[in-house]
């Protein structure tokens, strides 16, 4: 059975993502502050936002940046991100946007998965960045630095070009505007094709649900702008519906409440770690929350009695979405006004997505619930916002696009009489960390490689921080072989970024694999049992 939400379908025009963003504005809407960042004090207007992506399209088109090109993005929130991504999205290229947590060999492999021509970053990142930049095989020019750095090519140099803009033809329907990486529900992480349409389309179904905000809204934008959630609700959302964003390099609660303190914001998007930090924080009592009209929370299911106790300590609404990079990425919001839904369900579907309840086991539709809610089963999604596959990777793609359209998630959940449905369990691989995916395959692929290691299995347990997993791994030793468990942490440390790093080691007899060779995921958590038992 395929399920919708409760709003109607919109039609979604068939303009570039540049087009909806800054083609109709009026006079007084150029003159609005659309970027703060308290950090330095910096701040931008539309209409310097809108000259910055003029110039920094005219640059790139004329060092060859076009249509089924790459340019990396390797920055921390800052105003000159919009910039940065929505340049490289009028030269008809795409925008393969890093995890500034990265390390040089992982940045190495999206430069070259991606086939990126440049990559702008900033001194603080560029250390790491011009590393992968010489493992790619590209130029030390090719590399451009926010504040400049000898041998590389300044930003300035970008902003100071003269806008002359590229005559390109873009097709939103196929024209890819952005390469997110994700590992889908298994495997190393993939670059996600998404076009222009997909991320117009995601930006106008969500904005149907927060529609009643009204005009005057401002956002503290510290979710990431490199991972697709930050990328949609906050960069280019805010973009969208002229709300100023007030710019975090990463989230600090100090900053966090000071910006909440003296700049008023309405709007906040977040986590569930940030979600705990507010419902049980003293210092988060320490500020005025009166401006805050709605927190929304994503990335990780978030628990409905954390954001009751959110609702009541700090008395502002609190709605939970759902949403998967292959999906542009939103799929489900618990409208603001609809009080009745338990918050701890992600709601129904937003406009144009369709969705069903699939039994993993026969893929047969599970039973549409008469009362209460459903037998569980995975999500599947469909609709405008759907990826067109992975670059490169159309055996990874079937696993999770299937040839009628419909995303396999790797969630599963249940679904009551209304469509609202709530998340119960992961089928998928990753572990959720920080907000960020964590693939079991990779740190498993790492561990083999050392030398005592003959086979490792990797699971997520459970953390002290609500929606949070840890890494932990189960290792199978070579014969003969001695090494304790904190230097093979150590030893991995190394290699990954911060929140991929392993939270233990258990050392086992045998790491249960299928007849295939894949990894059993239902039995490590029994493995891990036995062994601590």
């Amino acid at each position: 059975m395929e399920y919708r939400g409760p709003l109607p379908d919109i039609e979604i025009p068939n303009v570039a993502l540049y087009d909806l963003l800054f083609a109709e504005r009026s006079d007084a809407d150029w003159d609005r502050t659309a970027f703060v960042h308290p950090e330095t004090g910096a701040s931008l207007t539309y209409r310097q936002v809108k000259h910055d992506t003029d110039a920094v399209a005219t640059w790139l088109a004329a060092h060859g940046v076009g249509p089924g090109d790459a340019v990396a993005i390797d920055l921390q929130n800052c105003p000159d991100y919009a910039a940065a991504f929505h340049g490289i999205a009028r030269t008809g290229a795409a925008t393969s946007p890093v995890n500034p947590a990265a390390i040089a060999s992982e940045i190495a492999r999206q430069l070259t998965e991606t086939r990126s021509r440049f990559v702008i970053t900033s001194q603080a990142l560029l250390g790491k960045v011009a590393e992968a930049a010489t493992l790619a095989g590209l130029a030390p020019e090719a590399v451009i630095v926010l504040e400049g750095a000898a041998g590389h090519t300044s930003w300035v140099e970008l902003l100071a070009t003269t806008p002359d803009l590229p005559q390109v033809s873009i097709d939103p329907a196929t024209q890819l505007v952005c390469l997110p990486f994700s590992s889908g529900t298994s495997g190393l992480p993939k670059a996600v094709m998404l076009t222009h349409r997909n991320l117009v389309a995601n930006l106008l179904q969500f904005n149907e649900v927060l529609a009643g905000m009204g005009a005057d809204n401002a956002i503290v934008a510290f979710l990431p702008y490199s991972h697709i959630y930050g990328m949609t609700t906050n960069l280019n959302y805010g973009l969208f519906r002229g709300f100023p964003q007030f710019t975090m390099s990463s989230f600090a609660p100090p900053a966090f409440l000071e910006i909440i303190a003296t700049h008023r914001p309405t709007l906040l998007f977040i986590v569930p770690p940030v979600a705990a930090f507010l419902a049980k924080h003293p210092a988060a009592r320490g500020v005025s929350w009166a401006s805050v009209k709605l927190i929304v929370s994503g990335a990780a299911p978030l628990d409905g009695a954390i954001g009751e106790l959110i609702q009541e300590r700090l008395g502002t609404r609190v709605v939970q979405g759902y949403g998967m990079t292959e999906l542009s990425p939103v799929t489900h919001v618990i409208p603001p006004e609809r009080r009745d839904i338990d918050l701890g369900t992600i709601g129904p579907a937003i406009p144009n997505v369709r969705f069903r309840v699939v039994d993993p086991d026969t893929g047969l539709d599970v039973a549409p619930p008469t009362s209460g809610e459903s037998q569980p089963g995975e999500l599947w999604c469909t609709g405008p916002n759907a990826m067109v596959g992975y670059l490169g990777s159309p055996v990874d793609a079937d696993a999770v696009l299937d040839a009628d359209g419909w995303v396999h998630t790797g969630d599963l959940v249940t679904v009551d009489a209304d469509g609202v449905v709530r998340i119960v369990d992961r089928i998928k691989e990753l572990i959720k960390r920080r907000g960020f995916q964590v693939a079991p395959a990779e740190l498993e692929a790492l561990l083999c490689a050392h030398p005592a290691v003959a086979d490792a299995g990797v699971l997520g347990l459970a953390s002290s921080t609500p929606g949070e997993q840890i890494p932990h791994a189960l290792v199978q030793l070579r014969e003969g072989a001695e090494v304790s468990a904190s230097e093979l942490i150590h030893w991995l440390a190394d290699q990954v970024a911060g929140y991929k790093r392993l939270g233990g080691v258990t050392f086992i007899d045998k790491v249960p694999r299928s007849a295939a060779g894949k990894v059993l995921r239902r039995e490590l958590p029994k493995a891990h049992a036995a062994a601590n038992a």
